[in-house]
C-alpha cells in the first residue's frame, strides 16, 4: 500500500523511485523535476523539489525550488509550479501558433 504523498505525487504525474524517498517526472528529452527526501530521523520528512537537466555536451544545470519542505509544503509548491508550467506552455503555444 502506497502512502498518500506517494499517491498524490502519482496524479501529478511523477514515478516514485523510492517510497518516501525519491520520486521523478520526466519534462523533456534531457530535463527532469525531482523531488528527494532529506530524512532527518524518526518520523521527521523534509523534502527538496528541483529541476535538473542533463546536457549531453555541457555542464548539467540544477535549478531549485524548494528545500527542507514538509510534504504538506512540498505538495502546494509542486502543484504550483505545474499550474505555472502549464500556463507557459499554453503562452508559448498561443504564440507560436500567431
Amino acid at each position: 500500500m502506497s502512502s498518500l504523498l506517494t499517491e498524490k505525487l502519482y496524479e501529478l504525474g511523477f514515478l516514485c523511485g523510492i517510497e518516501l524517498e525519491i520520486y521523478i517526472q520526466d519534462t523533456g528529452k534531457y530535463t527532469s523535476l525531482i523531488i528527494e527526501n532529506e530524512y532527518k530521523g524518526g518520523d521527521i520528512y523534509r523534502y527538496d523539489f528541483y529541476k535538473k537537466t542533463f546536457y549531453p555536451r555541457y555542464p548539467n544545470q540544477t535549478t531549485v525550488y524548494g528545500e527542507n519542505m514538509t510534504a504538506v509544503e512540498l505538495l502546494e509548491r509542486v502543484e504550483r509550479y505545474l499550474e505555472n508550467r502549464q500556463q507557459y506552455l499554453a503562452e508559448l503555444s498561443n504564440k507560436i501558433k500567431t
